[in-house]
Order: C-alpha cells, then structure tokens, then sequence
C-alpha cells in the first residue's frame, strides 16, 4: 500500500516556504502546505473511482496550482508536469514535491496561447478546481488543446470545478452570486468569482470528448470513498442527473466527470 506523502526534505521545505511567504501566501494554511494532504484524502480516491491508474503514465495537470494535486500524482507513480498562468506557482509546485522527496516537471504558460507540449504527449490530464477561472472565449480553445495534447482514447479528469448552476459559489462561499450578470459587477467594483456553467462545458467538449460510460456510478463510488456514505446532498445530485440525462456530475455543487478523448 502506497503511504500518504509527507514532508521529508527540510532543505526543500524551507524552499517552500520562503516561495509561499513571497507570492503572499501563508505557508500553514491548509490550501498552502496542506493541500497535498487534502488531495491525497480527495483525488486519489476520485482516480480509484474512475478507474484512472497513474502510474508510469504521463500526466498533465492544467492549473497545478502550490502543487498538491501534483504531490498526489507523483506519489502515486505518475511522470507528472504541470503547468500554470501564474508565474510564481510552478517553482511552488515543484518546491512542493521535492520537499515531500517526489519528483515533477512544471512550467509557466501563457493564457490564449498554445500549450508548449507535442501533439498526443499524455495520457491523462487533470482540471482540477481551475477551469471556472479560465476566460469564456478561452473554454472552447482549451478543451480543444486538451484534445490535442491527450492520445488517442486518452482521458480528461475535471473534478472540484465550480459550477454555475449551485446557488452557493463554492470558492468563495457567496449565496447567489452564480445567478447574477456579470454587469452587476460593476456595483461591487471588481469582477466576483463565479462557477463554471455546465452547457458552456458541454459545447466545448462537443466532437471533441464523450463521458465514459461507467461515469455516473464511479461518481458515486468516489462520493462514497470521500465521505463514507452518499450524503443527502448527493443523493440530491443525482435524482438531478437522473431527470436531466446529464448524471450527477454534471449536476453537483463542483462539476466532476471522466471524459474519453474522441
């Protein structure tokens, strides 16, 4: 059995440490230097749900973040890159992993622009909670690099993906604020975090990806994996993905699902 990473490299924690503390982020808070430890409690048992073994594959995570998604997929095997908009992310990243004595790759990329890998490089990508943040006209040209970057039958993993559709927007915790046009920003005085909508996601994937067919009961495998049951809310999901024909993951509070590349 694979044991649950830990900080193991004192030099490399201090590393990251001083990375956080420069991109203003607290290195004891639970989204810093406790994500991997969330993610390891979280993903794996998603990748164990659907299916997706990792190891001695290669693997994308778009949007990798402080790295603890990426801590997982290493651990787990993986020949693992990510890649982020945020330039001070991917040292993070990296940081991230060597202090838990794990190996990754990752770079900077560039919103809008072409992402720097070969065509059918990788047999897995990861959208892990990133894909409400990319920019609406940018969905579609996203979700078609994916495609390009992905092999043939390749998979797409989107899990903890804010949907547009909760009246809650999981991120920031704001009741509502899904339902309100994004000309009401203007009162605020600043753009407000919404989720992503589930038919903008759809249109993107169209002649591009097909869910797999095992998706709605792995959707449930990994909710019970996580929490140990099938909580009322996600029992609510999926009568949801039942009426609807679009499955609970479409449905959920954050958007989850495997898609096979066409």
């Amino acid at each position: 059995m694979i044991e649950a990473p830990r900080p193991l490299d004192e030099e490399a924690d201090a590393l990251f440490t001083r990375l956080a503390v420069a991109a203003g982020l607290n290195p004891t808070d639970r989204w810093v230097g406790g994500y991997a430890a969330y993610e390891w409690a979280h993903l794996r048992h998603v990748l164990r749900a659907y299916g997706l073994a990792v190891a001695d594959r290669d693997l994308l995570e778009f949007g990798c973040n402080v790295g603890g998604s990426l801590v997982v997929l290493a651990a787990l095997g993986a020949r693992a890159t990510g890649i982020d908009v945020d330039p001070q992310m991917p040292p993070l990243a990296l940081a991230n992993c060597r202090r838990h004595g794990l190996e990754a790759k990752a770079t900077v990329i560039e919103a809008g622009r072409a992402l720097p890998f070969a065509d059918a490089s990788f047999d897995l990508i990861v959208a892990n909670s990133v894909l409400e943040y990319v920019a609406d006209d940018a969905l579609a040209p996203t979700i078609a690099e994916f495609h390009r970057l992905l092999r043939q039958d390749g998979r797409l993993l989107i899990c903890g993906t804010a949907s547009r559709l909760s009246p809650k927007e999981s991120h920031s915790g704001r009741w509502l604020v899904n339902y309100w046009p994004k000309a009401f920003d203007r009162f605020t005085g600043r753009p407000l975090q919404r989720g992503l909508s589930p038919l903008a996601l759809a249109a993107a994937f169209d002649g591009r990806f097909l869910r797999v067919p095992d998706g709605d009961a792995a959707w449930r495998r990994a909710r019970i994996a996580i929490h140990g049951r099938l909580t009322p809310a996600a029992r609510l999901c999926g009568a949801l993905g039942r009426i609807t024909g679009l499955g609970p993951g479409w449905m959920s509070p954050t958007i989850e699902m495997v898609l096979r590349r066409l």
